[in-house]
């Protein structure tokens, strides 16, 4: 057994206690610490307590059977490996479900020494993340028990050292360049260049192209990240695409392209409808995907993520404060948090800054939160300007550009919605089918 994978937990789930008794018994010896459950429903329970690195299920068990577990534990966590245990006359539905994303089934009664192949075999495509975090110095930085973020971390260390690209969405501040910086920094790339370009920063399109230049000559053979990456201008898009298509990255040699990752914090879509990012770049960079969670769908997360951002704090400064009350810890938790991770620490740093006692009281984090707020919250202006945008271009998308078909739609006369057009820079005829 690889020393690696010593103490790896293994979710065992049957209804017959005695054969529930000799896997676990075959795993333990094995090295493999082991979780038992006699239920489907039992099992999702400790799977989600525990995390394991693999399942092992019976396909027929009372109540919620095999396939029906295996549903639920696939819609939560896709990259953990399920092995199905099945009997001679259930073969056809075992051989379906690993179809439908199962990893293997064994047909009782089987063998001991195969068992434990499979099950190694398991392991090594389900990296720790969680369990085992002293360990993962790549991810260090990324503070998080959630378990959307767990298997999202499992997905970024498996897509490491691919050539291919990444694109990451998510909410501004949500932590996107740290995700690409961990992903960078657990991949074969990690010693090499680490260059970041954030569109739309440059002043003119000349400092644009040359900030791109650069960023390429300095990443060559390690990991570029693109930040906004739906700001970049319509010709640096031309050439980009070839460093993303799958004929540039044949032509590179493995281990030596340049790794490009991508960020957005919106949907890339209308701007490929309006005519403003190339729908083949688009497509290149989202055969890989991973989504960040906002902060107020992970949090558990948030006393971690205070706690961290304090001390770093209280380790650099002479604050007073070196910790929350509890009512002012539960104010954080609750809050809307607009801004995200990057709002949470900016609200840490400024309460420990501020306070004037040990222990930062709720009062001062309340007005903290609702100015910050104010802050973070999109203007209704700004709201309204995008949704007139879109609204217009999905319009002229369905009517192919016909001007006066839109307009009779939206219940304007044509001079108006000519104006409304002009205003959001739309051009009809880019909406027109080509040429037959």
């Amino acid at each position: 057994m690889n020393p690696a994978n010593a103490m790896a937990r293994i979710l065992v789930v049957d209804d017959d206690p005695d054969l529930l008794e000799l896997i676990a018994m075959r795993l333990t010896s094995a090295g493999y610490a082991v979780a038992l459950a006699a239920s489907g429903s039992a099992a999702l329970a400790i799977f989600r307590a525990e995390r394991p690195r693999a399942v092992i299920t019976d396909l027929r068990m009372d109540g919620m059977d095999g396939h029906a577990l295996f549903e639920h534990l696939h819609a939560e966590a896709p990259s953990v490996p399920v092995i199905i245990l099945t009997a001679h006359g259930t073969i056809p539905d075992a051989v379906a479900a690993t179809q439908r994303g199962v990893f293997s089934f064994l047909t009782k009664p089987f063998d001991g020494r195969e068992l434990l192949a499979r099950v190694a075999d398991a392991i090594a495509l389900s990296p720790p993340i969680a369990a085992e975090r002293g360990n993962a110095a790549w991810r260090k930085d990324i503070i998080s028990t959630d378990a959307v973020m767990d298997e999202l971390l499992r997905a970024a260390h498996r897509l490491a050292n691919e050539d291919s690209p990444l694109l990451l969405t998510g909410p501004r501040g949500s932590g996107k360049e740290l995700l690409a910086r961990a992903i960078h920094q657990s991949s074969g790339r990690a010693r090499q260049g680490w260059q970041v370009l954030r569109c739309g920063s440059a002043a003119d399109d000349s400092e644009d192209e040359a900030q791109f230049a650069a960023a390429l000559t300095k990443s060559r053979a390690g990991t570029l990240f693109i930040d906004d990456i739906e700001q970049l201008a319509p010709a640096l898009q031309a050439r980009l695409l070839p460093l993303v298509s799958e004929t540039g990255l044949l032509f590179s040699a493995p281990g030596h392209a340049i790794r490009i990752i991508a960020a957005t914090t919106q949907s890339l879509e209308p701007a490929i409808r309006a005519g403003r990012f190339r729908a083949d770049l688009y497509y290149n960079l989202k055969r890989n995907t991973l989504a960040l969670p906002s902060l107020a769908e992970r949090r558990e997360d948030i006393p971690l993520l205070v706690a961290h951002f304090s001390a770093r704090h209280t380790q650099n400064t002479a604050a007073a404060a070196h910790g929350f009350s509890p009512a002012a810890l539960a104010l954080l938790c609750a809050a809307p948090w607009p801004g995200n991770v990057r709002q949470l620490r900016n609200i840490v740093e400024q309460a420990l800054s501020l306070a004037v006692v040990p222990q930062i009281p709720a009062t001062l984090v309340k007005r903290l939160l609702l100015e910050d707020n104010a802050r973070e919250m999109t203007a209704l202006d700004d709201a309204r300007k995008a949704f007139e945008y879109d609204y217009l271009a999905q319009l002229l998308k369905a009517t192919s550009g016909n001007v006066a078909q839109a307009a009779r739609i939206a219940q304007r006369n044509r001079t108006e919605f000519y104006k409304l057009l002009a205003r959001h820079d739309l051009d009809p005829a880019t909406f027109k089918p080509g040429p037959k």
